[in-house]
């Protein structure tokens, strides 16, 4: 995928893996339909986050630690807002999320700890596995870092032999500051709930994935839930890139970010990210997170994300 394509896991599989909050204190939110408000131009990096801050070690980690429970969390969001979903927690921070997508990333048992249990993860893989066996759907295991022996060993028993691996990145929020205003080509708007279809077809378009898939899973009760906010960019009134912010606990998942293939390597997925990260810190946000694809390492950095570990899914063949 071209690095302007998208924020999260490579292809359909990777596409929806992080997508809301929960256990959060109230934030506001904006108008479903607010009027549209230009996003920068381009402005290189440097105006608006400190790309030159290198975080320590155990800041990092840190930091790391905060947001893979973050997202943890947006995976319960998510099983409680999609309907037919179902979920359930363990006591060593392994979690099983099942919304019966055709994408195995959104049927996970997944561990939010470094060092994960592996005993809690096989009990919730036997579920997973019954489940998907009844309702045809696939479905992984997805772990901080690599497997060890015996997390692979374990997995193996599940069929679970394939490997993908994605970075971590994260950003302090606290080094931004307002985007300049000046270009008005690239237009940036929240949409409501009634707006769904719309947003999963320049979903569709940017992921090559069928705009079902997409639409199942967010739907009116997603897009209009309380922290998840829903945009598209539009550049002389024609719609190029959308994407996904989720405010939950002090963190911001940028989520989702798209480019349609004709209008890639315009600089829209800056656009984008620029207005998600801005708008997450003025909602209380004060650090962001994302699953990148490799290709789209680069421009993170550039926007001064900082890769924290790689993530394992573990899937089958």
């Amino acid at each position: 995928m071209n690095r302007d394509t998208a924020v999260s896991c490579p292809a359909v599989a990777r596409m929806i893996a992080d997508i809301s909050g929960s256990g959060r204190r109230p934030q506001a939110r904006s108008s479903p339909h607010p009027r549209l408000s230009p996003a920068s131009g381009i402005p290189p990096a440097s105006q608006h986050f400190d790309t030159g801050v290198h975080m320590d070690p155990k800041s990092l980690a840190s930091r790391a630690d905060a947001a893979a429970h973050a997202f943890g969390s947006a995976m319960e969001r998510l099983v409680s807002l999609v309907p037919g979903a179902t979920g359930r927690s363990g006591s060593q921070g392994t979690l099983l999320a099942l919304t019966r997508s055709q994408i195995p990333a959104l049927n996970v048992v997944m561990s939010t700890v470094k060092k994960p249990d592996v005993e809690e993860i096989a009990d919730l893989a036997t579920v997973a596995a019954a489940e998907a066996d009844r309702g045809g759907f696939p479905w992984s295991i997805r772990l901080r870092g690599g497997p060890d022996e015996a997390m692979t060993r374990k997995a193996r028993e599940f069929g679970r032999t394939a490997t993908s691996e994605q970075p971590f990145m994260v950003l302090p929020l606290k080094d931004a500051s307002a985007l300049p205003q000046d270009a008005g080509q690239v237009r940036v708007r929240v949409l409501g709930g009634d707006e769904y279809n719309d947003f999963a077809e320049v979903l569709a378009a940017g992921f090559g994935a069928p705009a079902v898939i997409i639409s199942s899973l967010y739907t009116p009760a997603v897009l209009d839930a309380q922290g998840i906010t829903a945009y598209v960019a539009e550049a002389d009134g024609v719609t190029v890139a959308a994407g996904l912010g989720v405010v939950a606990g002090g963190h911001l998942g940028v989520i989702n970010v798209a480019t349609t293939p004709q209008h890639r390597r315009r600089g829209y997925a800056r656009v984008m990210v620029d207005r998600i990260l801005q708008d997450g810190r003025a909602r209380g946000a004060h650090t962001a997170y994302l699953h990148a694809t490799d290709e789209a390492v680069g421009l993170f950095e550039s926007l001064g994300f900082h890769t924290a570990e790689t993530w394992t899914s573990l899937i089958g063949t």
